[in-house]
């Protein structure tokens, strides 16, 4: 391929919702494939899923937010301490292990009927809203933020403060690109959590922050390693689940005969999350995750010279025609094969259980609770949040 034809990334962006004939048609015919930063740089998108495994799982291979000198993670929040994509090995491991107890599970059984009470909570005021009414506003955006404040131990009244911050950290900031904002909103956001760590020495409890100040104490971690733990726990913790369960609408909408058999058989919100999580992966606006070779690497028969970027295409894996069959299609009864949604390898996503429990809450009710539930446009009308890494939409209006 030319240097001039080289195909120029970002391509998965849900610029259409979901993948377009070309899109697929470039999964199909191989699973490594040469491209274009936004950046200038020349690099390589991984599509396939076995090749996705192995480098996500291949200690050759950096994490994202610690690249070779010469590129800059595309947020100010990879690179930062404490945030585990910037850590890997026994320190990586170390500090995973500290917030590990947050996300275990009895804390998330314990959140179980917390998350319930939530949801009919705010079913409850959306049936009084005049219709239509702004699902985001009253959903998909408050749910989340209600269970990362219990999680963490801050309270919900500072949702609006944090995820403002939160949007700010999580806009695309490029290699040539202003990064100021950004800087400024992660700090306020890192000061922020600092506050609030100290605060559990009078009023300790069930929480992450809690756990957090008692691994400082003790000298398992420094306290600027505990408040990115933290911060990022927050960001990671809200903004994915809140373009998931938009995303996920938007699939049983645009898929009404799936929707009715979720409606009138509940017992399938388990396959229905993993199909919505394989086919609109969080973060679903999101080309994939960065990985950098130390050394020159071959995969697939694909030479990749050491230090270049690669980027693991997640969103692109769950259309991979090896591993799934006719992927194209949304199946909420598709037999079970394992998906990347929540990545592989070191930096699994330590959050999955609690975020899928979030979404079978969500979509194991909605549709009895709003039989008639729909979208007030139409999807090609919902505004995509495209400059926030994570995803989602600003408005998703709905009748019910």
């Amino acid at each position: 391929m030319s240097e001039q034809s080289l195909p120029t990334l970002p391509m998965w962006r849900v610029d259409h919702i979901e993948p377009s004939p070309e899109m697929l048609a470039l999964c199909a015919g191989g699973p490594i494939h040469r491209v274009r930063f936004p950046s200038g740089h020349e690099g390589w998108w991984v599509t396939g899923y076995e090749e996705a495994k192995a480098v996500l799982s291949d200690a050759a291979f950096r994490p994202s937010g610690m690249p070779p000198a010469a590129f800059t993670p595309a947020t100010v929040i990879l690179g930062s301490p404490g945030w585990l994509g910037s850590h890997e090995g026994s320190e990586h491991a170390r500090l995973r292990t500290i917030v590990a107890p947050a996300f275990s599970n009895r804390r998330v059984k314990l959140l179980s009927q917390q998350i319930e009470a939530i949801a009919a909570q705010l079913f409850e005021t959306l049936a009084a809203q005049p219709q239509p009414a702004d699902l985001r506003h009253h959903l998909s955006f408050p749910l989340p933020a209600m269970v990362i404040s219990a999680l963490m131990g801050v309270p919900y009244e500072d949702h609006a403060f944090f995820a403002e911050l939160s949007d700010e950290v999580m806009t695309h900031q490029h290699e040539s690109g202003p990064r100021s904002a950004a800087l400024l909103a992660w700090e306020e956001l890192r000061s922020y959590i600092r506050g609030k760590i100290r605060d559990k020495r009078q009023d300790p409890g069930d929480n992450l922050l809690t756990d957090l100040l008692t691994a400082v104490d003790q000298g398992k971690a420094t306290e600027e390693e505990a408040v990115g733990l933290a911060a990022g726990m927050l960001v990671a913790g809200h903004e994915t689940t809140v373009a998931q369960i938009e995303f996920g609408l938007l699939a049983m909408f645009r898929h009404p005969q799936q929707r009715e058999r979720l409606g009138s058989d509940p017992s399938l919100v388990d396959k229905a999350v993993e199909e919505i999580l394989r086919m609109y992966p969080p973060g679903a606006g999101w080309d994939g995750i960065m990985r950098y070779p130390r050394t020159d690497v071959t995969i697939a028969g694909v030479h990749i010279p050491a230090e270049s970027k690669v980027l693991v295409g997640l969103p692109a894996t769950s259309f991979d025609p090896r591993h799934f069959d006719d992927p194209e299609i949304f199946d909420i009864g598709r037999a079970e094969k394992p998906h990347l949604a929540f990545s592989h390898g070191p930096h699994y996503c330590i959050g999955e259980a609690l975020a899928r429990l979030e979404l079978k809450v969500v979509f194991g009710s909605i549709f009895q609770r709003f039989p008639k539930l729909r979208l007030a446009v139409a999807p090609e009308e919902l505004k995509l949040r495209k400059e926030i890494i994570t995803g989602g939409f600003e408005e998703f209006p709905a009748l019910w």
